[in-house]
């Protein structure tokens, strides 16, 4: 590059001026000599220079060090992984389990075992088959062995739906959770996840977010919660063959940030908004919309005017003989008083149970078509104004034409969707405070320090009829209880005084007098833990219409098929009761079939003999496993 003309001597605007440009100066300095712009480079200028060129290498080495460390889809793939255990499971794989596990699920039919390494050989993150608390601030295994009402199958594991089974691309289901209350939240979550296991497809769980009436104490504990928080989803997807769980934070690396959603409308590849791909803890409104407009989303699914079918083969020809089946039902359209007291063996024909399923009213099927099955991503949304949103029980939507994969899917809900180890043994060590505190006050009649319990609901409740005054409630009671006994009671309402007149009868106790037991527990977990407590009353009362008390009664449904209690074989609850009057009061001692409002009470087919054939499921899976290999 030329420099300034040899000739010129005088000093730019931008030069330092010398002492011989100050006329206060008596005498001026000599100027530089002139620089020859032709004079070989001197040992700085090449220095320089050879600097400048290292430098551009030493960029392009980065640049291309970054690309492949982050660009490149491998990585991606393995990053996303990472993040999903650090950030979805809450780092819960501790360095010497992950050293233990030596085996990798790398699709649903495909494992890879490292020499020497059977399936099954990795320890497990929890105790599936029992509960240990040890590491949960107790209490005992013997104490805590009375909550446990799941159970350790492990030909459960092994099975896989026959739909998608034989795709060669990898297809997702995408949803979002209930705008209602946690328990609105975790029904629908069990129908979600079982369709996902139904349609053979990849289930994305969505990002952690704030949840309806768990947003208590923000400042003091964590408010927005995965539903890794409640349950051992981490461990899910492990424990089944046929079940993939991934984060939508991994769902959007691979699959969105890579061009594969496109725009419904305009067909343009649609990418996140912003770009973002980690949605924990941020409104989850531009996700959603984004889903709904790039993903197919059915709103024609819509439970209790559709019953969600599956065939026990794939093909369409096996779809078209469900919609068969209905028509033959709708010749002889059954009422639901036909079953009442009477119902349909678990094992009956698929005619059969479909007559009972359609609950007297449901006159049509939601059939996996061929469309559906196509779409690389299926989106269940939760919208309100459409009237669409999953609030109902799995049993009552979800119809399988084999009696196999019927009970399959109740016994993966009762063994896998279980509150988590922490949120157990909260209970249990409340619930052995509560038997000792009832068997001091009576050593001699009480000697296992048995409690009653209740579930009263006022707060926000929108059914009315439900909101009776203590006064009242003690009346429609009094004949069940023992005066003097020790009630448990969960309950929304805050204030003691609207107690006093069952306080005046009985021993009242409530989750918040057990501090010393729910230290270090998020509050967040009260009402999970209000649930499990109650259900190990000797007698329980609940509110109808309240999806809360229906989960007690559900898990009151287990107990009773687990210890063979009177009536277990119609799947009837004789110490199980509503408090809002003699109408409602008895629902559980009889067997109900399905019937509407499917999500105001739980329905004995939940866990009725769900069992059954579970040696039969074992020599179909390995039949099929022999067969697919």
């Amino acid at each position: 590059m030329a420099g300034p003309p040899a000739s010129s001597s005088a000093p730019s605007s931008g030069q330092h001026l010398g002492n011989d440009a100050d006329p206060r100066s008596k005498q001026s300095k000599p100027h530089p000599p002139t620089r020859n712009k032709n004079k070989p480079r001197t040992n700085a200028a090449q220095s320089t220079y050879l600097l400048f060129v290292l430098t551009c290498i030493f960029v392009t080495m980065v640049g291309n060090f970054l690309h492949h460390r982050i660009a490149d889809p491998h990585t991606l793939h393995t990053r996303s992984m990472e993040m999903f255990e650090r950030e979805h499971l809450g780092g819960k794989l501790k360095e010497k389990e992950r050293e233990a596990i030596r085996f990798k699920k790398i699709k649903n039919d495909e494992w890879h075992l490292l020499p020497g390494t059977e399936k099954h050989d990795a320890p497990p993150l929890h105790d599936l088959a029992g509960l240990n608390c040890e590491d949960h601030g107790g209490p005992s295994n013997d104490l805590a062995a009375e909550m446990v009402y799941w159970s350790d199958i492990p030909s459960d594991s092994e099975f896989r739906s026959p739909i998608g089974l034989h795709d060669t691309e990898k297809k997702y289901l995408t949803f979002e959770p209930d705008g209602g209350g946690f328990n609105n939240i975790r029904m629908s979550l069990e129908t979600i996840i079982l369709m996902a296991h139904a349609m053979g497809r990849t289930l994305v769980m969505p990002p952690s977010q704030g949840m309806y009436l768990l947003r208590k104490d923000r400042d003091k504990q964590k408010v927005h919660f995965s539903f890794d928080d409640f349950y051992h989803m981490e461990q899910v997807g492990y424990e089944h063959a046929g079940l993939d769980i991934i984060s939508m934070e991994q769902f959007l690396l691979e699959v969105a940030m890579t061009g594969n959603l496109k725009n419904k409308t305009s067909g343009i590849v649609a990418f996140p908004p912003d770009n973002r791909t980690n949605w924990d803890g941020i409104d989850p409104k531009p996700l959603k919309e984004y889903l709904r407009d790039a993903t197919l989303a059915p709103l024609d699914w819509n439970p209790g005017s559709c019953l969600a079918a599956f065939p026990s083969d794939d093909g369409p020809e096996h779809f078209e003989e469900l919609n068969g089946m209905m028509e033959e039902v709708k010749k002889n359209f059954p009422r639901w008083t036909e079953f009442k007291n009477n119902p349909v063996p678990v094992d009956a024909s698929p005619l059969e149970r479909m007559r009972e399923a359609v609950g007297g009213q449901v006159r049509k099927l939601c059939i996996y078509d061929e469309n559906m099955q196509k779409a690389p991503v299926v989106h269940f949304m939760c919208y309100h104004k459409l009237r669409v949103r999953m609030l109902t029980h799995f049993y009552s939507f979800l119809y399988f034409e084999d009696w196999k994969h019927d009970l399959w899917s109740k016994r993966f809900v009762r063994d896998h969707l279980r509150y988590s180890d922490e949120i157990q043994c909260a209970a249990a060590r409340i619930v052995a405070a509560l038997r000792e505190r009832a068997r001091k006050r009576d050593p001699k009649g009480n000697p296992h320090g048995e409690y009653d319990s209740f579930h009263i609901r006022r707060g926000d409740f929108q059914y009315k009829a439900t909101r009776l005054e203590a006064e009242e409630i003690y009346e429609n009671v009094k004949d069940e209880l023992t005066e003097g006994a020790t009630v448990f009671i969960a309950t929304d309402h805050a204030g003691k005084p609207f107690f006093k007149p069952l306080a005046n009868h009985y021993d009242i106790v409530f989750l918040k007098d057990f501090k010393k037991e729910l230290e270090g527990v998020n509050t967040n977990y009260y009402g999970m833990i209000d649930q499990l407590v109650a259900s190990r009353g000797r007698i329980f009362f609940g509110c109808y219409h309240s999806t809360f008390s229906g989960f007690i009664f559900r898990i009151r449904g287990y107990h009773s098929q687990k210890d063979k209690l009177p009536g277990f074989e119609q799947g009837t609850l004789h110490h199980s009761f509503y408090y809002s009057g003699q109408k409602d009061k008895n629902l559980y001692t009889e067997y109900t079939p399905i019937k509407p409002p499917y999500f105001s009470r739980e329905f004995p087919t939940s866990w009725r003999d769900i069992d059954k054939g579970i040696d039969e499921l074992s020599q179909g899976s390995s039949e099929f496993e022999v067969e697919s290999e």
